[in-house]
């Protein structure tokens, strides 16, 4: 009797799929923090980047439509190379000196990353600004076995590129902290 069970929960085990090796399901999320003290308070430093319609503190955008400053709002950044940055407000919290934004169409030409969304905090320390810029994103290539330029650590290196452009624009603007 005790043969009879152990096979039938071996058989079980197989139908339910726990018997066979582990498979992956794709490639995990990643996230990169970057952070950078200015040599100016924090509200100056909000007061610059603070607004989904107006992105005048960073270099190379052309031109900015945005359809609001709320939750929800979109807009679409030009940049003077001609590449169309298509995003989508998914947080904007004065009180925090918070703001949340995802891109709405994947563009590689712009970052090699799928899903990618931002998050820009500026917080006080000491009379001076501190701006932390995260990022949450897919590697560029979906698939297993992605090709080297489109797997985990390219992705990453280029958002933290493209994170290193906002903090060297703001560096320029307020200098840096120290």
């Amino acid at each position: 009797m005790r043969k009879i069970f152990v096979a039938l929960a071996g058989v079980l085990a197989l139908i339910a799929g726990l018997g066979g090796p582990a498979q992956a399901h794709g490639p995990s999320r990643l996230k990169t923090d970057q952070t950078v003290t200015l040599n100016a308070s924090a509200a100056d430093v909000w007061a610059a980047i603070g607004s989904f319609e107006q992105m005048d503190w960073l270099p190379g955008v052309a031109k900015i439509e945005a359809t609001g400053n709320e939750k929800g709002a979109t807009r679409t950044r030009t940049l003077a190379d001609g590449t169309v940055v298509q995003e989508e407000l998914l947080k904007l919290d004065p009180a925090k000196m918070a703001l949340s934004v995802r891109l709405t169409e994947d563009n590689l030409a712009y970052v090699k990353a799928t899903n990618y969304a931002l998050h820009l905090t500026v917080k006080d320390e000491g009379g001076k600004a501190v701006v932390d810029v995260k990022g949450a994103f897919y590697r560029a290539f979906p698939q297993n076995d992605p090709p080297a330029d489109q797997d985990d650590a390219a992705s990453t290196a280029s958002v933290e590129a493209l994170h290193q452009g906002l903090i060297d624009a703001l560096v320029a603007r307020f200098g840096a902290g120290g």
